[in-house]
C-alpha cells in the first residue's frame, strides 16, 4: 500500500469534492472582496495587478492581506475539516535548493516563449528603463521588495490554494487526479481575469502553465519546487516590463505581436514539451534513486 493511501481520508471523496469546490470559490470571490478595501484605501485595483503593479505601503498592505487571508482559509479547512497539518501540502523537505532551480527554469521557459514569440513577431526592441534619477540603492530595494512579496508571496499563496492543497485531497482516487488538474487550472487561469480584460490567448497561456505547475506537483509534491517555477516566470517578465519599481530593468516590445492562434500553439507545444521533460526527469530520478531537485521521491 502506498505511503498516501495510508494516510487518514477521513471523508467520503464527494464531500472532499464539494469541500475543494467551495476553497476555490471563497478564493476566487476573495478577489472580487479586495476591491472594496482598495477602494477605502485609495488604490486604483489596475495598480494591484501585472506589471502595472505600484508598490507603495497601500498597495503593499493589500497584497500581504490577501495572501494572509488564502493561507487563512487553507489552513481552517485543513485543521478542522480535513484533520491534517499544512505541512503536509507540499511545505516539508528542502526549501532553498528547489526554489532556486524552479527560479531558473521557470527563466528559462519564459525566455524561450519570450524567443518564440519574437521569431513570429516583428520588430522587437530591448531599451533601459531605469530612469537617470533614480538612484542604485532605490533599484536595490525595489527589486528586493518585488522577490519578497510581490514573487515569492503570491507565488506560494496561489500554488497553494489552485496546486496544492486540492491535489492532496484526492491521492486515494488517482482516477479523478486528471480531470482535478484540468478543473483547478481552469479556475486559475479564469480568476487572472477579475481584474484585467479576458483574451482568449492570455487565458490560454495560463492554463498551459497551471497544467504544467499541477503535473510537477504530482510527481514530486514540492511547494518550493513549483513555487520557484512560478517566480522564474513572472521575474523575466517584470524585469523585462519596464516598470522599474517591479524590478523592471529592461523594456521588452514587439511592434507586431504573432497572432493569438500562433500564440496559443506556442503555449501548448511548450506545455507538452516541458510535461515530457519533468517526466523523463522523473523517471531517470526513480531509476538512479536520485534527486536531482534534492526532493526524496514521494510514493503514488
Amino acid at each position: 500500500m502506498s505511503s498516501y493511501k495510508k494516510l487518514n481520508y477521513n471523508l467520503p471523496v464527494y464531500i472532499r469534492i464539494l469541500i475543494v469546490i467551495i476553497v476555490l470559490i471563497a478564493s476566487t470571490l476573495s478577489v472580487v472582496i479586495g476591491l472594496p478595501l482598495a477602494k477605502l484605501l485609495n488604490v486604483n485595483p489596475a495598480d494591484l495587478s501585472g506589471a502595472g503593479f505600484v508598490p507603495t505601503f497601500k498597495t503593499i498592505t493589500i497584497v500581504v492581506l490577501f495572501a494572509a487571508f488564502q493561507f487563512l482559509l487553507i489552513w481552517v479547512v485543513m485543521r478542522f475539516i480535513h484533520r491534517k497539518p499544512l505541512g503536509s501540502l507540499g511545505f516539508k523537505g528542502p526549501i532553498f535548493v528547489p526554489l532556486l532551480v524552479g527560479t531558473a527554469i521557470g527563466m528559462l521557459w519564459a525566455s524561450i516563449e519570450y524567443l518564440l514569440l519574437h521569431v513570429f513577431g516583428s520588430n522587437i526592441s530591448i531599451v533601459l528603463s531605469i530612469p537617470q534619477e533614480v538612484s542604485f540603492i532605490a533599484i536595490i530595494g525595489y527589486f528586493l521588495l518585488n522577490v519578497l512579496f510581490l514573487l515569492t508571496l503570491n507565488s506560494l499563496k496561489e500554488e497553494l490554494v489552485f496546486r496544492t492543497y486540492p491535489i492532496n485531497q484526492f491521492d486515494d482516487y488517482p482516477q479523478l487526479m486528471i480531470p482535478v488538474l484540468i478543473i483547478v487550472s481552469l479556475v486559475f487561469a479564469s480568476v487572472h481575469h477579475i481584474l484585467v480584460p479576458f483574451a482568449l490567448d492570455d487565458f490560454v497561456s495560463r492554463f498551459t502553465i497551471a497544467i504544467v505547475l499541477c503535473f510537477v506537483f504530482y510527481r514530486w509534491r514540492s511547494i518550493w519546487l513549483i513555487a520557484g517555477l512560478h517566480n522564474g516566470l513572472n521575474l523575466l517578465e517584470y524585469l523585462t516590463g519596464g516598470n522599474y519599481k517591479m524590478g523592471g530593468l529592461l523594456k521588452l516590445s514587439l511592434e507586431n505581436d504573432p497572432s493569438p492562434e500562433i500564440s496559443i500553439a506556442i503555449d501548448f507545444g511548450l506545455a507538452i514539451i516541458l510535461i515530457l521533460i519533468f517526466n523523463f526527469i522523473w523517471k531517470k530520478e526513480n531509476q538512479n534513486n536520485k534527486s536531482y531537485f534534492k526532493i526524496k521521491h514521494p510514493i503514488i
